[in-house]
């Protein structure tokens, strides 16, 4: 019920079009490999509905209201899937066609209504994402790094685009197929030619206006890192990857389709950087994650204390000293106050705010507090 918390869902289609993906890049000469590829795909579309049109629904329906400020580069991840979903299923098509031409031709129709419904969606956020940008300035230093994920549909979106038009430039040349005809009538090769063409023309402009779209958002969210440079590494800088993965994606595309240099030298140096920034998210990650244990927290915990403090201020319970009763220790395991925790007035299991006085200690100014003692014990 919270968002955006709750779109991290769109992460479990997106992982799954990744194993596709390798099914695809590294067993296509295998029959049975993209059979279970297909298989998959399904379950993938299916994954992605369910986040894009769920989330979408509950968060209208169910979740608190929500204002302009609140709006992220996470709100993104509801249509993201939709967009990379589309993306593996034009990337499957060459392949597709061998086993079956109706197969293909379904995965075709389903990927490019994801692939409109997606980019919709995701132009509609970011007009809001821009507007909340000009009127609050810059999110927390948590959420700079979701600034890059616009790069993630539009980079994905102009890939797809230009794969849907090679494929359905190669279908019409090689089928004769035109629209409006119950069978394929005789068209000359010269009009087939050159409605391929242009369609593969087509598929080129649609992914440059992606691209440069995607350019300014590159820019925008670089400067803001730049602007606010974060004074340590936080776990949500791995949302520079992803996204700088599909614009490198996308930009080595259509340099190959254009045999365009500057578009080659462009796309080798995204390249490079989203190798040496997936390097340094890893890094940074094992070393202050798993060797010191200072990058992970437990948002959901952390929550509930500043709640319960929050809600006995607001009924006044106080201890007899005039302290809070619940502080926040600052550490990762904190157990909920038992009922005794409650009857003896002490703070319980969440320790004070140092986190260093001993259970006994607490026991026995706790109960001189009750008794209206201030003598030391013994």
């Amino acid at each position: 019920m919270e968002f955006p918390n709750s779109s991290y869902l769109g992460a479990i289609p997106i992982a799954l079009d990744t194993i596709i993906v390798g099914l695809v890049t590294y067993y296509n000469y295998r029959d049975s490999a993209m059979w279970a590829a297909f298989v998959l795909y399904w379950i993938s579309v299916v994954l992605t509905l369910a986040v894009g049109f769920g989330l979408l629904i509950i968060q209208m329906t169910k979740q608190e209201e929500h204002s302009i400020s609140d709006v992220a580069g996470l709100w993104l991840m509801t249509a993201v899937p939709m967009v990379v979903t589309s993306a593996v299923g034009a990337n499957m098509l060459p392949y597709l066609q061998l086993l079956s031409l109706k197969v293909a031709m379904s995965v075709f129709i389903v990927s490019f209504l994801l692939w409109s419904l997606g980019l919709v969606q995701v132009h509609l956020i970011l007009a809001c994402y821009f507007w909340r940008l000009i009127s609050y300035k810059l999110p927390s230093n948590q959420l700079l790094a979701s600034g890059f994920l616009p790069l993630a549909p539009l980079g994905q979106g102009a890939y797809a685009a230009q794969q849907f038009s090679i494929y359905l430039s190669n279908y019409l040349r090689s089928s004769g197929y035109a629209p409006t005809q119950s069978q394929p009538p005789p068209v000359s090769d010269t009009v087939l030619l050159s409605t391929g063409m242009a369609i593969h023309w087509l598929g080129i402009i649609i992914s440059l206006f992606l691209l440069a779209h995607a350019t300014f958002w590159l820019v925008q969210a670089t400067a803001s890192v730049l602007i606010r440079m974060p004074k340590q590494f936080n776990i949500g800088m791995w949302s520079f990857t992803f996204p700088l993965g599909s614009y490198a994606n996308a930009w080595s595309n259509l340099s190959r389709d254009l045999r365009n240099e500057g578009m080659r030298g462009w796309a080798a140096t995204t390249t490079v950087a989203v190798l040496l920034t997936w390097l340094f998210c890893a890094a940074m990650t094992a070393w202050l994650g798993f060797w010191k244990g200072e990058l992970f927290s437990t948002p959901g915990l952390e929550n509930w204390v500043s709640k319960e403090i929050k809600d006995h201020k607001a009924e006044g319970e106080t201890q007899p000293g005039g302290g809070e009763r619940y502080q926040y220790n600052g550490t990762y395991a904190m157990s909920r106050p038992g009922v005794q925790d409650e009857e003896v007035g002490r703070e319980g299991t969440c320790g004070s705010a140092n986190g260093q006085s001993t259970s006994t200690e607490q026991n026995v100014s706790a109960n001189q507090r009750l008794n209206g003692s201030h003598s030391t014990p013994s």
